[in-house]
């Protein structure tokens, strides 16, 4: 979770839903004794980075501490445990719009490699390609939800780069 619980604040309503699962955000303002507009933000912020989840029974919003992988966090996990896309989808996040050149280069790998692993990864809808002038550019679809699970499961790489990223992205979009 890294920064995403530094404040204070966050840590003592994530715990708080932690050890009250199914709690709704008035009765968190009133237990925790925190404003609801403040309870409202940090709930956003928890969801929105996949710390909570919320439930609608259409009278309340119940929050919950996140616990299940989806199906398609599954998949982005497979992808970034190898090497060549995990470098390549965390150039791309810090550096959209790049050309294949540009990856290349950065990466210091053969062009053919890039081309392998840049298609591949556009077979995944991770990144996409697009064409300005001349050039062709690649971008990541989603960088929050990517980012959010490199940020989320860093610990479990063995890879200063992803530290690195995650500092970096985390200091770029607090």
């Amino acid at each position: 979770m890294g920064k995403k619980l530094d404040l204070e604040t966050r840590r003592k309503i994530y715990n708080f839903i932690q050890k009250h699962p199914g709690i709704y955000e008035r009765e968190i303002s009133r237990r925790l004794k925190i404003p609801l507009s403040t309870i409202d933000y940090h709930l956003h912020y928890l969801s929105k980075r996949k710390l909570i989840t919320a439930s609608d029974d259409g009278h309340y919003k119940k929050y919950y501490k996140s616990g299940k992988i989806s199906i398609k966090e599954k998949k982005i996990l497979g992808i970034l445990r190898q090497k060549v896309k995990r470098k390549i989808i965390l150039y791309l996040l810090l550096n959209p719009n790049s050309t294949h050149k540009k990856i290349c280069e950065h990466l210091q790998l053969a062009a053919s490699t890039t081309s392998f692993h840049l298609n591949m990864l556009r077979e995944y809808n991770i990144i996409q390609k697009k064409v300005i002038g001349r050039e062709s550019v690649f971008e990541i679809i989603d960088p929050d939800f990517i980012s959010d699970i490199i940020i989320t499961y860093r610990k479990s790489f063995v890879d200063d780069m992803v530290e690195r990223f995650a500092d970096t992205w985390l200091d770029l979009h607090p």
